[in-house]
């Protein structure tokens, strides 16, 4: 049951092999920790440099200035009543971009840096960030005014998404475009941004209200026998039906799975077609978590998967 699966994750480190296949290899040569903070410092003076000699908007001398807002500002400490969901679509660009963005190229050095864990809301302060980000941003808008059908979900649009992609391509900017616009095609194929749409209905309180625990983990009787079919699970299963996420003490989401338990019967009984349906179901959701979780935390948490024998 997912309260034992808990209970065993918790109290025991993932097995060595599991946690290898985790790590990421480290690059040759390797910066050391203060060339990757002079690096970071020199970035973000670079970038404090273009804000300052940017020129200013036509206003009279004593106007007040807003100040600037970062893109992905911390959450608030609490929250007293549920925040309105946002949009299923993010807004279309209206032009395109007058300049087109170049494609960014970084040294080994400089990816060291962007590898160094960095709070969402402190992006908009850093150069290196800013540059990756800019040219993930252009290539997304001018694959939206190529073909509007692909507008992206405001998760799907945002830079949190859009920094996934940079970091599953080792920060090669023209792959990791090419994989995100590939992806808007996907999942307009499937159906997800509908799916997306379910999802959150079904969940208010996790996405809207900040609760810990989802109210509809499994969105329907299919998914259900999927997963009594194939076990695994990333919550602890309640009474009425919702389940309390497993995190670790990290604040990164566990999925653990238990092969030997898996009823193959089942799973051919259930067909193909159903099963894959519900799989992609469980593959939106753990990623509409992440999205919620990296806003709560302000960090990008990670998915460990466990084997539990």
């Amino acid at each position: 049951e997912g309260g034992t699966l808990a209970r065993l994750c918790l109290e025991a480190p993932l097995p060595p092999a599991t946690m290898a296949s985790l790590t990421p290899q480290p690059m040759s040569p390797r910066p050391t920790y203060e060339e990757v903070l002079r690096l970071r410092a020199a970035s973000a003076k670079q970038s404090a440099e273009k804000m300052a000699a940017a020129p200013a908007a036509a206003a009279p001398a004593n106007a007040p200035q807003p100040p600037p807002q970062p893109p992905h500002p911390p959450p608030p400490a609490a929250a007293s009543a549920p925040a309105p969901s946002p949009p299923a679509v993010a807004p279309a660009p209206v032009a395109a971009p007058a300049k087109p963005v170049a494609e960014p190229a970084f040294t080994d050095a400089e990816v060291e840096v962007l590898r160094t864990p960095l709070a969402p809301s402190e992006w908009c302060g850093s150069e290196l960030h800013e540059r990756a980000l800019a040219y993930m941003r252009s290539r997304r808008d001018a694959a939206v005014l190529a073909d509007p059908s692909l507008a992206p979900t405001v998760e799907m649009a945002s830079d949190l998404r859009l920094w996934r992609f940079l970091v599953a391509t080792a920060f090669k900017g023209g792959d990791a475009a090419s994989m995100y616009v590939e992806a808007l095609r996907w999942r307009k194929r499937n159906g997800t941004d509908a799916t997306r749409a379910d999802l959150r209905a079904a969940n208010p309180s996790f996405f809207t209200a900040r609760a810990t625990s989802l109210e509809t983990p499994l969105l329907t009787e299919q998914d259900a026998a999927v997963f009594a079919a194939r076990p695994r699970t990333f919550f602890t299963k309640s009474a009425g039906g919702g389940g309390e996420l497993l995190l670790d003490r990290g604040g990164n989401l566990l999925f653990i799975e238990v092969p030997a338990s898996a009823d193959a019967a089942a799973v051919c009984a259930l067909g193909a077609d159903a099963f894959l349906a519900s799989e992609l179901r469980t593959q939106e959701l753990l990623q509409l978590v992440l999205d919620e979780l990296s806003t709560r935390q302000d960090r990008l948490p990670l998915l460990f998967p466990g084997l539990d024998f």
